[in-house]
């Protein structure tokens, strides 16, 4: 049966109800309720209730293992691509049940962008990475995809950097400008949200200042989730902050409730550094 795009809030389809969450919270993109992520028999995410409002960052943080990657995929269901992987629960993107079966998984992508911790640019000039997901969406018109390029490299702080060289290879680009390119690209699919594992993890600190200082212009349209292990970087950039251990969510709340007042004294021993 042929899937369908994703709907507004208050759109429904005549073949299912895609707006099905009595309590999603309007001022929010995205919902998990009782969201469990199984790899096999192990269980990488249990039962993880959270929202994400609107034009905001929200930092996942916690030990390395303990869920933070496997859940972020799970939001745009990048975790169906993996074998012997099943999960339960519910994500919603605008009210919209993301496990519907008639929603469209290239939609899903396409609004819930995602930018992994290594930057991999394809082998191509800068101008076609950006202008590949357009292209492949059936955008020909090249004033367009000129018109594309240049608003998403400039959204991405790096159209000044590279204007005169459009035609060249990403490869030749430094650590830092591909992971930015990787984030132009992404937003060149007009996405609300942006899903960053641990975008500046393998950056120099010049690089890792800029990503910071981007997602924080970025956070004026978009709502981002980023995965991180800097509790520096989680301080300086979020809003909200949610603690992972062990595939939970220990605590969730605003970023400096978590780094001033934590409720829970395994967020303070984590946050001190005593684990992890």
């Amino acid at each position: 049966m042929q899937s369908v795009a994703l709907q507004p809030v208050t759109m429904k389809t005549d073949r299912t109800k895609l707006v099905d969450s009595p309590d999603f919270q309007r001022n929010s993109v995205l919902q998990t309720t009782n969201l469990s992520v199984y790899y096999g028999g192990h269980c990488a995410v249990d039962q993880v209730s959270l929202t994400f409002p609107k034009q905001s960052v929200t930092a996942l943080i916690g030990p390395s293992g303990c869920g933070k990657s496997t859940f972020l995929r799970s939001i745009n269901r990048m975790n169906d691509d993996i074998d012997q992987c099943r999960t339960e629960g519910e994500v919603f993107y605008q009210g919209v049940d993301l496990h519907s079966p008639y929603v469209n998984l290239h939609e899903i992508r396409k609004q819930i962008g995602m930018v992994f911790q290594r930057p991999v640019p394809f082998a191509k000039s800068i101008f076609k990475n950006v202008a590949a997901g357009p292209m492949r969406d059936g955008v020909k018109d090249k004033k367009e995809l000129q018109r594309i390029v240049e608003d998403s490299l400039k959204k991405a702080a790096l159209w000044e950097e590279v204007k005169d060289q459009l035609h060249t290879s990403a490869l030749s680009l430094s650590g830092g400008q591909q992971q930015r390119l990787c984030i132009a690209r992404a937003l060149a699919m007009q996405p609300s949200v942006l899903l960053l594992d641990e975008p500046a993890s393998a950056l120099d600190p010049v690089s890792t200042a800029k990503i910071e200082e981007l997602i924080s212009q970025l956070k004026k349209d978009y709502t981002i989730v980023i995965v991180t292990h800097n509790m520096q970087q989680a301080a300086r950039i979020s809003d909200k902050v949610a603690y992972f251990y062990m595939g939970r969510v220990i605590e969730h709340g605003t970023t400096e409730q978590i780094f001033t007042n934590p409720r829970h004294d395994q967020t303070a021993h984590y946050i001190n550094g005593r684990i992890g």
